[in-house]
């Protein structure tokens, strides 16, 4: 993760940017929820877009039949929390481990390259932030789907070591 392009921007402009890029049948509602004050991030703009745009294609993936993908966000006073929630098939319990493991896909081979979360987590990394995913793929012990929390720091204050990272101000 090279070369992140910090600048300040509006992280419900982040959240909505990443719901327009996706393509949604019909048979999936989508909700978007703020519960930001403020709304000033100091965030590479595209490349956390393109972290949300890749989750919530993956959830629109997991729910073939139709559901709910829930998109969230609230913060705290030095972090953001942006929550990815669907009501689909789940992940299996034995594939969880291996998430960021690049080349792992849950598709069937030809519709994945298992390169999604690993780079998604990278960039979330890469901004100093943290991810985590919980799923239920068993019926029998709740209602399926997926959960992907990203909690990110409202401002980087220290650059990465060893990174190219460019910090703007515009003001």
């Amino acid at each position: 993760m090279h070369g992140l392009k910090l600048r300040k921007t509006d992280i419900l402009r982040i959240l909505e940017d990443s719901l327009q890029a996706l393509s949604v049948p019909q048979s999936i509602q989508v909700v978007l929820r703020s519960e930001f004050r403020d709304k000033d991030v100091w965030l590479d703009h595209i490349r956390i877009v393109k972290v949300l745009a890749d989750l919530e294609q993956n959830a629109v993936e997991a729910m073939p039949r139709g559901g709910t993908l829930t998109v969230s966000g609230e913060e705290s006073a030095d972090r953001i929390l942006i929550t990815i929630r669907d009501t689909g098939t789940g992940i299996p319990e034995e594939s969880m481990d291996e998430l960021f493991t690049p080349f792992f896909s849950t598709k069937p081979v030809g519709e994945g390259t298992g390169l999604g979360l690993p780079s998604a987590y990278g960039t979330v990394k890469a901004h100093r932030g943290e991810m985590s995913i919980e799923s239920n793929a068993r019926p029998e012990d709740g209602p399926t789907g997926t959960t992907v929390r990203i909690s990110l720091p409202r401002r980087l204050i220290q650059p990465p070591s060893g990174k190219n990272t460019m910090i703007l101000d515009d003001e």
